[in-house]
């Protein structure tokens, strides 16, 4: 255990396997909680999935803090201490725990679960964001499914039907309690009739009857939305009460995807990271505003977690930029000049591409370019902090 004190252990991050001086220790801790965890005959949800995670417990949150008391996980929860810290709060006021699950190695995750015991599990998707940790979708699939797996006969999957991994899971569950939410019709709960409104997001329909409008710039959220109404639901929540709690009561979070409305732009904000998956979903919603901007731009900097051939990652997603109607696209990052490459290679629309290594060149590049009434989507990984280069963007217009 070399210096550290056992109160320093129960607190330490174990989202990596633990050395092997502590293993025993860790493990003897989590023995401790999963007993606290078990004084709580209460529902527990527990979510997992590459991304749309807190997305989705927020919308969750969103409809169910109206009616009952719960105990959620902080924002972001992507260690196991994160998880037991949380746990450990649990006491008699609480009706419900609502529990993101977003830790990345598989045997932190088996952990994850047997402490937390979900008796509703719900899987958003599984992509490509952690193709760096975990090698690939199929590896990630068979560490997901371990919630499904481990539910009570009683419980409930809730999954994701137009994801084929996910919606795999079902034959793993063992409870006959399956919810399939998506875009098919076949799903319980599905959404058809989306309409984009630009700046003033999205309305679609559930099962051809219930309307709902949220400030969601992306369809990919729309999934998230059915995750939690199929919650709702299974606390017997009526469709007018969802449709109430959600509306007035979710929003989406800085740098995630929300909207910022400046005098001559529209902007929108997903600086907290930049995955494979999450790329595809923002520049999907820069499209949408096509027809409410003279000019649509991209601002793009590296992709978090890109694999073991980060530039032909980077390159392919300049190929499927390349097919949309963006009108400016301007790269910030050593791997991002390949996005930038790959436009230019399949590029017949006559874009405006500037490749720039850093935000201090990005931002006189966006001086130079940008005109009134453009909408500009902002994203890259975490590493860049593009978020810095958005705050100086907005002090300057």
């Amino acid at each position: 255990m070399g210096d550290k004190t056992p109160k320093d252990l129960y607190s330490d991050e174990i989202s990596l396997i633990p050395p092997t001086g502590s293993r025993e220790f860790i493990e003897l801790n989590l023995k401790q909680i999963l007993k606290r965890r078990r004084q709580f005959n209460i529902p527990v949800i527990g979510i997992a999935g590459s991304d749309g995670k807190t997305t989705t417990k927020r919308m969750i949150s969103a409809i169910l803090s109206s009616f009952y008391n719960i105990l959620e996980t902080p924002m972001q929860c992507v260690t196991t201490a994160g998880l037991t810290s949380t746990i450990l709060q649990l006491n008699e006021k609480h009706e419900i725990a609502l529990w993101e699950l977003g830790i990345v190695e598989p045997e932190q995750f088996e952990w994850a679960v047997r402490v937390a015991q979900p008796n509703i599990a719900v899987v958003t998707n599984i992509g490509e964001a952690h193709l760096a940790k975990n090698g690939d979708k199929y590896l990630i699939a068979n560490t997901k499914v371990e919630l499904v797996r481990r539910l009570p006969k009683d419980g409930y999957a809730v999954l994701n039907i137009d994801d084929e991994l996910v919606s795999w899971m079902a034959s793993f569950a063992p409870t006959p309690n399956v919810i399939k939410f998506g875009l098919n019709k076949n799903a319980t709960f599905n959404a058809n009739n989306i309409e984009h409104l630009g700046p003033d997001g999205i309305v679609f329909t559930v099962n051809g009857y219930y309307k709902f409008h949220l400030p969601i710039y992306t369809s990919a959220l729309i999934y998230n939305a059915l995750a939690a109404i199929a919650v709702a639901r299974i606390f017997n929540i009526e469709f007018p009460d969802i449709q109430r709690t959600l509306q007035k009561n979710f929003s989406v979070l800085p740098h995630r995807g929300n909207l910022i409305k400046t005098d001559d732009f529209f902007i929108l904000d997903h600086t907290y990271d930049a995955t494979i998956n999450s790329v595809t979903k923002a520049c999907e919603s820069l499209v949408q505003f096509k027809r409410f901007s003279k000019k649509v731009v991209l601002v793009i900097g590296d992709i978090s977690n890109p694999g073991p051939a980060p530039k032909e990652i980077h390159q392919k997603m300049g190929y499927y930029i390349a097919a949309l109607p963006i009108d400016v696209v301007v790269t910030i990052g050593k791997y991002a000049t390949y996005i930038a490459k790959g436009i230019k290679q399949m590029n017949h629309t006559k874009k405006t591409i500037v490749a720039c290594r850093n935000t201090s060149t990005a931002l006189k590049k966006l001086q130079e370019i940008l005109s009134p009434q453009s909408t500009l989507l902002f994203i890259g990984s975490q590493q860049l902090a593009l978020y810095n280069l958005l705050e100086e963007f907005l002090q300057q217009v």
